[in-house]
């Protein structure tokens, strides 16, 4: 090739991906040409050539994208007009778009089954970002805005359920682009397991999206990639080597210009710190379980046409602490018992469902009472602000108290309060179970873990310790790499001990003096499972307190 430049022979090459093509060809191009996807103008002028007519349909840009040379080649009939021609190249392009392969965009008609963005609900930053992003898109088409100006990518993190998924989907939707997804085990399944196959596949889903764009491509499980800074020895070399080509492929050389990255994962922390910066997945969104408001908007979507009079604000308190596809699978079993039954889905159905799979005995419900009862009533008395209290029960999730949303910039005092009442459950059991139970300690998002990292984050981040120790050390989110920070810093873990025994004494006080207010709250709760903030003040203050002896 080198000899047939320098005897002035002019070389081309065509490929759908420039790494398919001689090395040398690609370093020493003068040119280089990005065949763009077909648009309607594009398409009504190819009908105009092909026929010798004149058109009157326009073919919506998505399926003039869709349209590759082999589908052009087969819609062409000797003699058909050009109207007919971009019908049956429209008729095309639907009937083929099921037969491609997962990788290939999803047709828009199928994206989210038909959710958008303004459907959503409890997840309001990302639906702003998406419409955002939906304006930004619709300048960039009409090339009234340059892709530099345009946010490409975004995480999203959040609890198993939380709607990751179905956002992505409504986003592609909603912005009327083609939807790609990739993830760590997807590629990893594909061919035989090996690291060149992992890349291959990698590399293959970010070609197809360029190929796309715009478009947005939702990489499920980033968090599946390992950390290059945390990887052992054995791991080391793979690891490292899968996550550079993720970095190359979202920012390398060859770009990604009109292909917007929305990755998920449920914990962010265990990312590379080379993911989320700047012109990679440089905005964080968290989304958290739905509040009751949400709840509703979320039933009322998958309830679609049923129950269109119905008030689901009962049903919504109920299922409080229940994620978007807790819910969604919630209306999908309430309209089979309907079905069952032979008749129209009732609020019945729906009430019946929920917490269908709670297996507890009477002694584990008033277990569960007393100990949500208990940070109820300190929230109460500490000025915390919350939402519902709930002892629902589903997938061993015993109950939890919602809150409100709370100050930034917490105070040393507003730390110390948030404890308390992190550890009342513990210390209602105590008082009037005779022992605590189980149920405060366990995982990494237990009461325990989390008052423990609190209590640890107060002094080593905030500075709200002894003054003669005023040091930032760096608390992980993590809950479970606390102990790491423990063994390499005895002193503060003797601090946060300290720290806990006294709050914990604090919030045993404050169940002693509300014992009563705790047990009717506590009751309440076994009969009806869930109470909303002014439910536990009336029943608290309708409570006569007994005056101490002595």
């Amino acid at each position: 090739m080198a000899e047939a430049i320098w005897r002035g022979y002019c070389i081309a090459g065509f490929s759908p991906d420039p790494d398919w093509l001689p090395p040398d060809l690609v370093v020493a191009a003068d040119h280089r040409l990005c065949i763009e996807p077909l648009d309607g103008a594009a398409a009504t002028e190819l009908a105009r050539r092909l026929t010798g007519s004149e058109p009157t349909l326009t073919l919506a840009a998505e399926d003039a994208a869709a349209a590759g040379p082999r589908v052009l080649r087969l819609a062409c009939r000797l003699g058909i007009t050009a109207d007919q021609y971009l019908g049956k190249l429209r008729g095309l392009v639907q009937s083929t778009a099921t037969e491609l392969p997962q990788t290939v965009a999803a047709p828009l008609g199928s994206v989210g089954e038909g959710i958008t963005l303004d459907q959503l609900a409890g997840m309001d930053a990302a639906v702003a970002w998406g419409m955002a992003l939906k304006e930004d898109l619709g300048a960039y088409r009409q090339k009234r805005r340059s892709w530099a100006d345009i946010d490409k990518g975004v995480l999203l993190s959040g609890p198993p359920g939380c709607g990751k998924t179905t956002y992505a989907k409504a986003l592609a939707r909603t912005c009327g682009v083609p939807l790609f997804e990739g993830s760590w085990s997807r590629w990893l399944a594909n061919g035989s397991g090996h690291q060149g196959d992992f890349m291959l596949a990698m590399k293959k889903t970010f070609t197809e999206a360029r190929e796309c764009a715009p478009c947005v491509l939702f990489l499920d499980e980033i968090d599946s990639f390992p950390d290059r800074a945390t990887l052992t020895h054995a791991q080391r070399d793979w690891g490292i080597q899968c996550v550079n080509a993720l970095l190359a492929e979202l920012d390398g050389v060859q770009g990604r210009e009109g292909v917007v990255v929305v990755a998920a994962c449920n914990h962010p922390h265990l990312l590379d710190a080379a993911l989320t910066r700047s012109g990679r997945l440089d905005r964080h969104i968290r989304i958290g379980l739905p509040d009751t408001d949400a709840i509703e908007r979320i039933m009322r979507v998958h309830l679609r046409e049923e129950l269109p009079q119905a008030d689901l604000r009962g049903v919504a308190l109920r299922a409080v602490g229940s994620s978007g596809a807790d819910i969604e699978r919630l209306v999908r079993r309430a309209r089979r018992r309907a079905r069952d039954a032979e008749r129209p889905v009732e609020l019945t159905d729906l009430l019946a469902e929920i917490g269908g799979n709670d297996r507890r005995t009477p002694g584990e419900l008033r277990s569960a009472g007393v100990h949500e009862a208990g940070h109820a009533i300190a929230a109460m008395e500490l000025s915390i602000p919350i939402a519902v209290v709930s002892i629902q029960g589903s997938d061993g999730n015993g109950g939890h108290v919602q809150g409100r949303p709370r100050t930034s910039f917490p105070r040393a005092a507003d730390i110390r309060s948030r404890l308390v009442f992190i550890l009342a459950g513990r210390a209602a059991e105590e008082v009037i179970l005779g022992g605590p139970t189980a149920g405060s300690g366990g995982g990494a998002e237990s009461d325990l873990a989390r008052a423990t990292w609190l209590a640890a984050k107060a002094r080593a981040d905030f500075g709200f310790g002894d003054d003669d120790d005023l040091r930032w050390i760096g608390i992980p989110d993590n809950h479970a790499e606390l102990r790491g920070v423990f063994a390499e810093n005895p002193p503060l873990a003797t601090r946060v001990k300290t720290d806990l025994a006294d709050t914990y004494r604090t919030a045993l006080d404050l169940v002693v003096r509300r014992r009563a207010a705790v047990e009717a709250v506590a009751d309440a709760l076994v009969e009806s499972r869930v109470l909303q903030a002014d439910e536990v003040q009336r029943i608290a203050t309708a409570v006569r307190q007994p005056v101490p002896c002595g």
